[in-house]
C-alpha cells in the first residue's frame, strides 16, 4: 500500500509529460518561436579545412568537451 502511494504522483507526472510531448511534437502545439535562435548571438566560425559536422559532433559530446576544456586550461598555464 505504501509503494502505491509513493509511485502514484510519479506516474501522473510522467503521464502528463508524455501528453505534452505528443502535443508539441505531433500537433506542433505550444512551440516556442525562438527555439531555433542561437544562444546569446554567439556563432562559432569554423576554420578552413575543418569539417563542421565532425566538429559539431565532438562539441556535442560532453565527455569530449570536458577533455578539450581541460587540455586548453593546461595549455594556458604553460
Amino acid at each position: 500500500m505504501r509503494l502505491e502511494l509513493v509511485q502514484h504522483p510519479l506516474y501522473e507526472d510522467r503521464k502528463q509529460n508524455v501528453i505534452l510531448f505528443e502535443e508539441a511534437f505531433y500537433a506542433k502545439k505550444n512551440l516556442d518561436p525562438k527555439i531555433h535562435e542561437t544562444g546569446n548571438g554567439k556563432m562559432l566560425q569554423v576554420p578552413e579545412g575543418v569539417d563542421a559536422e565532425v566538429l559539431a559532433k565532438v562539441l556535442g559530446n560532453p565527455a569530449l568537451t570536458a577533455l578539450l576544456t581541460s587540455l586548453a586550461r593546461t595549455l594556458e598555464g604553460n
